[in-house]
C-alpha cells in the first residue's frame, strides 16, 4: 500500500499507519461497489424477474433516505465516535446485501435498498469525519484525495470482476458476486479496527444543536458544491444520451470515456490536490475547475453532427477537460467542507455538506437531460455558464468568511 500510495503522490504521509488503514478500507470496499453496481440492475430484471419501474422505485427510495439521513448520520458520528459508527455502517451494509440472493418480490428489494442506502450515508459521512481527524489544512485533503484515487481504483476492479458474472450470464454468478461483494465490506471493516481510537465530540447528555443548519454562509458553500456537483450526472446521464440522440459514434464509446475519467483521476487527484493548505488557494482552484467543466461542456456541444472518428475525438478531449475540472473543483471543495466547519461539530458539518451532493443526484437528471436533450449546444452552454458561476460565487463567499476575512 505505501509503494501505491507513494505513486499516486501521497509523499511522506504514505508511512501512516491510519493513512495505510483508511486506504486499505477504501480500496476493498469499493471493489465491492463496483461489483455490485455493475451487476445489480441486470440481475434484479433478468434473474430476480422485476419491473425497470420496480427498480427504479426501489432505487429512488434509497436516494431519498440518503438524502433525509444526511445531517442525521453527522450528529451520530459526532456522538458515538466516527470510527466506531464507520465500522458498524460497513458491517450493516455488508449483512444488508446478502439478502439480495434469495429476494423473489418488490418490497423485499425496497426495504434492502434502504438499508444498503442508510448504511451508506453513514459511512460515507463517518469516512469524511475520520479523515478530519487525521490532520489539518492540507494534509487532510490530501488524504481525502488518496481515498478518492483509492476508490476509483477499486471501482475499476470491482467492474472488470463483475464482468466476469456477466459474461457468464448465469444466476449462480450473479450470486456469488454478490455474496463476493459481502465479503469486500466485512474485510474492510477489519481495516477500520486498526484506526486510533476517535472519541466522540458530542457528549452523553449534552444538547443536540443543529449548528450547521443555522450557519447560513455554510449552507450557502453546501449549495453552490452541490451545483458543480452535477457535473457528475452529466457524465452518468447526459453524455450517454448525448451520445446517442445527437452524435454517429457507438454506445460503447461511453465505456471509454469513463474509463479516461477513472485513470485520470487515480493517477493525478493527489497531485492536483497539492496547495490546499491554504484556503484561498483552494477556493481558486474550485474556480479554475469550474472554468474547466464550462470548457467541457462547450466541447461536448461541437460532437453533434461530426463524422464518427472526429466526434469520438472531441468527446474524448472533453472528458480529459471535465475530468480536470472534476480535480480542481473536487480538490477545492474538499477544503471549503472542512474549513469552514466547526470542528466540534465536525460530522454535522459534513453531513449538511453531504445535501448538495445529494440534491444534485435527486434532481440533477431532470435538469441535466433537460439543458443537452430539449434544448442541445444552447443547453449545454447553459450548464457550463451556471458551473462557473458557482465558482464565481464561491470564491466571493470564502473570500470574504468571517474566518479567513482578514
Amino acid at each position: 500500500m505505501r509503494y501505491l500510495l507513494s505513486k499516486l503522490g501521497l509523499g511522506a504521509l504514505r508511512n501512516e499507519l491510519s493513512v495505510r488503514a483508511i486506504s486499505w478500507q477504501t480500496l476493498i470496499s469499493r471493489v465491492g461497489t463496483g461489483l455490485f453496481m455493475t451487476i445489480e440492475v441486470i440481475y434484479i430484471t433478468l434473474v430476480v424477474g422485476l419491473t425497470p419501474i420496480q427498480v427504479s422505485i426501489a432505487l429512488g427510495a434509497g436516494g431519498l433516505i440518503s438524502l433525509l439521513f444526511t445531517v442525521p448520520a453527522g450528529i451520530v458520528a459526532d456522538r458515538f465516535g466516527a470510527k466506531r459508527v464507520l465500522f458498524m455502517a460497513h458491517v450493516l451494509e455488508g449483512l444488508a446485501l446478502l439478502p439480495l440472493i434469495f429476494i423473489r418480490d418488490f418490497w423485499s428489494l425496497l426495504a434492502i435498498n434502504v438499508v444498503v442506502s442508510l448504511a451508506g450515508t453513514v459511512g460515507h459521512n463517518a469516512t469524511s469525519t475520520v479523515i478530519s481527524t487525521m490532520g489539518s489544512g492540507e494534509d487532510r485533503v490530501t488524504i481525502r484525495a488518496a481515498q478518492r484515487a483509492m476508490a476509483n481504483l477499486g471501482i475499476a476492479l470491482g467492474t472488470v470482476i463483475a464482468g466476469v458474472a456477466l459474461w457468464l450470464n448465469t444466476p449462480i454468478a450473479y450470486q456469488l458476486t454478490i455474496g463476493l461483494d459481502f465479503l469486500m465490506f466485512i474485510w474492510a471493516a477489519t481495516f477500520i479496527l486498526r484506526l486510533p481510537h476517535i472519541p466522540p465530540t458530542i457528549h452523553k447528555g449534552e444538547s443536540i444543536s443543529l449548528v450547521a443548519l443555522k450557519d447560513w454562509r455554510y449552507l450557502a458553500a453546501t449549495i453552490l458544491n452541490g451545483v458543480v456537483s452535477l457535473h457528475f450526472v452529466i457524465q452518468g446521464v447526459a453524455l450517454p444520451l448525448w451520445i446517442l440522440h445527437y452524435t454517429v459514434v457507438p454506445k460503447w464509446w461511453v465505456s471509454v470515456l469513463f474509463v479516461i475519467n477513472t485513470v485520470i483521476v487515480t493517477v493525478l487527484q493527489i497531485r492536483l490536490s497539492r496547495g490546499t493548505g491554504d484556503i484561498k488557494v483552494s477556493v481558486k482552484k474550485f474556480r479554475l475547475g469550474t472554468a474547466y467543466l464550462l470548457l467541457s461542456c462547450l466541447i461536448y456541444s461541437w460532437a453533434a453532427g461530426l463524422s464518427l472518428w472526429v466526434s469520438a475525438t472531441v468527446l474524448a478531449i472533453g472528458m480529459v477537460v471535465h475530468t480536470f475540472g472534476e480535480l480542481y473543483s473536487a480538490a477545492g471543495s474538499w477544503s471549503i467542507g472542512f474549513e469552514l466547519a466547526v470542528e466540534k461539530h465536525m460530522g454535522q458539518y459534513q453531513g449538511v455538506y453531504s445535501i448538495g451532493w445529494g440534491l444534485g443526484g435527486t434532481f440533477g437528471p431532470l435538469y441535466v437531460t433537460a439543458m443537452a436533450i430539449g434544448l442541445g449546444v444552447v443547453g449545454w452552454a447553459i450548464m457550463g455558464v451556471v458551473f462557473l458561476a458557482a465558482g464565481i460565487a464561491m470564491n466571493w463567499l470564502v473570500q470574504r468568511h468571517p474566518k479567513f476575512a482578514a
